[in-house]
């Protein structure tokens, strides 16, 4: 007969109470499924509380517990619970096959495939345990505890101290799992230590005479080693080094030490010597709280040997930034990016996206129908320029503060109608050069209307205000000028898909007509262009009543774009979309510079194409063309071939000369990525990134391995930069590297830049 009982919970508490913490980590209940033959598995955790804090609450709560059997004998003054024991209190959970308490010897003995599951998550077994009732002093035999990452600790005993700390004789550490086809083979890597030290007080781990072995072979030791356990976050103390290598510096190692601030704050300041003598600190700060973060990357370096070109060198580089919520509908941040030189950050390992680094303090407003933000930019440019012999920079970096956006959008009316409005303001300033002062309003009526039959409509009518005042307009003029415009607009888009459904396919063949009509003028020789230097026609503004990029440069006048979408899509997730478009227009749009594609009557031809016949091929293409011999004046081609074991990514792009007179040459690039699985552990990819055309160079090749399992992963990258910079008639040259990286997962991470 199973009986169900409650026993006083100064016998029992003190029982359930008891699980050795060596690693307190929170493990997910599915984590009991790996536990050993003979082991009885573990019921799921409760909710996890606050770790490294007892709740007082806990101890209070009643006990209840389940058994075959309870027999209390009175001779001998035991409680003993027999056959599939089970007892719950806060949240804590003890199986045994017997458990029996003394109680005039006040000592509580579990026997039998024992284990306690905490209400972190973490389960510890025993095949036999013994604690006091206070329990302060407790032993166990054979333990074996399973966290929450599925790491594993085992120990051939463990005794408990002063009710806050416990210690592990003969343990080992791991988190790796055990071999499937052969459960008594050495793991990948395990931590061997003579004694193991949990200081629940402290919340450290220390390990005593700890050898590292890889495959059961010893390959590292350590008298002495500590860190903080799972229930700390963070805890101060040195990180993994790491090497740096070049033909600049030579060689140095990196030694970064970790320290926290409080608990929001915390700091690493990575300090590194090289061969050649030179000195380098990078720091690493960051803040988080519950209205925001940030964080701020700095670095100096004293290069006083031979610096960039045989001449000493103070270099350094700031990345800031930061973002915090002022209140439900504020938000302020910046973001700080400068360098002290060309060189720096590619001498230090420092990798940019673009080729210019920004600074920008900005402040946001979210409302139910607005949003406004008041920014600033100023920028530096990390590509060289290079002047002829004598000749002075015409302008310099525009510092552009303040800059005010503005938008508005209104409810919808009766038949849909809603209003907008959108303004802009600027003030740029140069200490060489144009400055210039500009607001720009944009008020618009928009009406959306879908016909029964299916064709869907957009009128859109705007008035755009807008006024400049601007300085130093041309190096021969420096007075001052004003200039004002007001541009009415009208436009419409009209669209007409047609679907045809099938068995196992749809599709939709959709005619696309956009016209818009405004009277000419407006780009004056007074308002200077800042904004509008980049427009290009593409697939995506063809079909836009201002397609112009910025706010500088407006396209006017009567203009039809016209064109067709086709979209074909399958059930066994075969698809594919084609757009075509061109425009036409009464007078060409002299004002934006040429081989833009709105510079004749008939617009160049845009499009793109993307299709994926299967799940292992998906191919997207696009274009401009000429609309006078069907040139290329623009492609882009992203391909991706094979499923993941053999996959190659190629991306093309290709753009040709605007014009004559434009000084910027055609560009062409490609690049290239083959990915190759070998196993379930081993992978390798080969990449390439090189110039074509006349200035064919290669910018970048290389080579990566990676071996990645659940508890160890490493990875070797070597291969070739070409990027140059001219510092002081000098070219330099990032040339080869050789990256390798070690992680032994929950244990720490080893990057070592070779060269």
């Amino acid at each position: 007969m199973r009986l169900r009982t409650r026993l006083t919970a100064s016998a029992i508490t003190l029982c359930v109470a008891f699980a050795l913490p060596a690693r307190a980590q929170q493990a997910p209940p599915e984590a009991a499924a790996d536990h050993k033959d003979g082991e009885k598995q573990a019921p799921p955790a409760a909710k996890p509380g606050k770790p490294g804090k007892k709740r007082k609450s806990e101890e209070r709560q009643p006990v209840a517990m389940t058994a075959d059997q309870v027999i209390h004998d009175r001779d001998l003054n035991t409680v003993t619970a027999r056959g599939h024991v089970e007892i719950h209190q806060g949240g804590r959970v003890l199986l045994a096959d017997t458990v029996s308490y003394n109680l005039k010897q006040d000592v509580i003995i579990a026997s039998g495939n024992v284990s306690v599951t905490e209400a972190t998550g973490e389960i510890s077994f025993a095949d036999y345990m013994e604690l006091t009732g206070d329990m302060k002093k407790a032993v166990s035999e054979g333990i074996r505890v399973l966290m929450i990452d599925d790491s594993r600790l085992e120990a051939k005993s463990g005794h408990r101290i002063a009710g806050d700390r416990s210690i592990l004789d003969k343990a080992i550490y791991t988190a790796c799992k055990p071999c499937v086809e052969d459960p008594t083979k050495p793991p990948l890597w395990e931590l061997k230590a003579k004694q193991v030290t949990h200081n629940e007080v402290e919340h450290i781990i220390q390990y005593d005479d700890a050898w590292l072995e890889m495959d059961g072979i010893p390959v590292a030791y350590t008298p002495y080693m500590q860190h903080a356990d799972p229930t700390v976050k963070r805890e101060s103390g040195l990180l993994p080094p790491s090497v740096l290598n070049n033909n600049i510096i030579g060689s140095g190692l990196k030694t970064p030490y970790f320290q926290v601030i409080d608990p929001y704050q915390d700091i690493t300041l990575s300090p590194m010597l090289t061969s050649t003598n030179d000195a380098w600190l990078g720091v690493v700060d960051r803040y988080r709280n519950e209205y925001g973060e940030a964080k701020t990357v700095f670095s100096v370096a004293d290069l006083s040997s031979q610096g960039y070109a045989g001449n000493p060198t103070i270099g350094w580089h700031i990345d800031a930034h930061g973002e915090f919520d002022l209140n439900e509908d504020w938000r302020a941040g910046y973001q700080v990016q400068r360098v002290s030189d060309l060189a720096y950050l590619p001498t230090f390992g420092y990798i940019t996206p673009l080729p210019y680094l920004t600074t920008r303090p900005y402040l946001e407003d979210f409302g139910y129908k607005n949003y406004a933000v008041i920014e600033g930019y100023t920028f530096q440019n990390l590509a060289p320029t290079i002047l002829p012999a004598g000749a002075a920079a015409l302008r310099q970096a525009p510092v552009v503060f303040p800059l005010v956006n503005y938008s508005y959008m209104g409810d919808p009316g009766a038949y849909g109608g809603y209003w907008t409005f959108d303004t802009h303001g600027a003030a740029v300033s140069r200490g060489i050069g144009t400055d210039s002062r500009q607001i720009n309003t944009v008020t618009a009526w928009n009406l959306p209307y879908t016909a029964p039959d299916g064709e869907v409509y957009h009128l859109t009518t705007s008035l755009r205000a807008d006024g400049y005042n601007t300085n130093d307009l041309t190096p021969q003029d420096s007075k001052m000028v004003n200039a004002m415009r007001a541009i009415p607009d009208v436009a419409v888009d009209w669209r007409y898909p047609f679907t045809k459904l099938g068995d196992h396919s749809s599709q939709t063949i959709t005619p696309i007509v956009m016209v818009s009509a405004s009277p000419y003028g407006g780009n004056s020789y007074r308002i200077p262009n800042e904004d509008s230097l980049d427009f290009e026609l593409n697939d995506l503004n063809i079909f836009s009543p201002q397609p112009s990029t910025g706010y500088d440069r407006v396209v006017t006048g009567p203009r039809v774009a016209y064109g067709a979408e086709y979209t074909v899509v399958n059930r066994g997730a075969q698809s594919a979309d084609f757009l075509l478009g061109q425009s036409y227009q009464l007078h060409p749009q002299d004002i934006l510079p040429q081989g833009t594609g709105l510079d004749h009557n008939l617009s160049d031809i845009v499009g793109r194409a993307a299709f994926s016949p299967s799940t292992n091929v998906i191919f997207d293409y696009s274009f401009r063309m000429s609309e006078s011999d069907l040139m290329l004046r623009r492609s882009e081609i992203s391909a991706s071939f094979g499923p993941r074991p053999l996959n190659l990514q190629t991306n093309y792009v290709f753009y040709d000369k605007l014009s004559p007179t434009s000084p910027f040459n055609a560009r062409e690039q490609l690049s290239s990525t083959l990915t190759a699985q070998f196993s379930h552990y081993w992978s390798a990819q080969f990449y390439t990134t090189q110039n074509l055309g006349a200035g064919a160079v290669p910018l970048q090749s290389g080579f990566r391995v990676i071996y990645e399992d659940e508890c160890f992963m490493v990875t070797g990258d070597a291969g070739d930069r070409y990027t140059q910079l001219p510092i002081q008639l000098q070219t330099f040259s990032a040339g080869h590297y050789l990256m390798l990286s070690v992680v032994f997962k929950t244990l720490g991470q080893f990057p070592v830049d070779v060269f």
